[in-house]
């Protein structure tokens, strides 16, 4: 069974009930860091520019804490947008690349993208090539998102 990390920050606390049933739909099984705690945030401190803002920075202890764990994937989604007609901040637009860059030894990065502001069937295939990841039949990830 695949192991997917989830850090316990940013959107998180929003869409996490999805994303848990949609991978464990799938057949994996779903880690999270713990709650954000003094660690968390000296972790995220040290490893994050500084530029980005704390909640980001928090975002990355979180990463940390997961990456001593044993998990295959890593799930990071591109935010986007996440209604029609509005955007989220740059910086946090581009976490999975600040990720990529700044923490070493990372698990394959589930980057997906989120922009529902997109028109026609974007998400659908967004969210299809990411449940490749785990089977190759659509069908079974259509009824794992629902």
């Amino acid at each position: 069974m695949k192991k997917v990390g989830i850090p316990r920050g940013l959107f998180y606390y929003y869409y996490y009930p999805l994303w848990k049933s949609f991978f464990t739909n799938l057949g994996a099984q779903v880690i999270t860091s713990t709650p954000t705690n003094y660690l968390t945030i000296q972790q995220g401190l040290d490893s994050a520019v500084d530029e980005t803002c704390f909640p980001i920075k928090v975002y990355f202890g979180h990463i940390r804490e997961l990456c001593r764990e044993s998990i295959d994937y890593l799930f990071v989604p591109r935010i986007v947008s996440v209604e029609k007609r509005s955007y989220i901040c740059p910086k946090f637009m581009g976490v999975p690349d600040m990720v990529k860059a700044r923490i070493e030894n990372l698990p394959p990065v589930i980057d997906t993208i989120i922009d529902y502001s997109r028109k026609g069937r974007f998400m659908e295939r967004e969210i299809i090539k990411t449940g490749k990841i785990f089977t190759a039949k659509a069908s079974r990830i259509q009824e794992a998102y629902q």
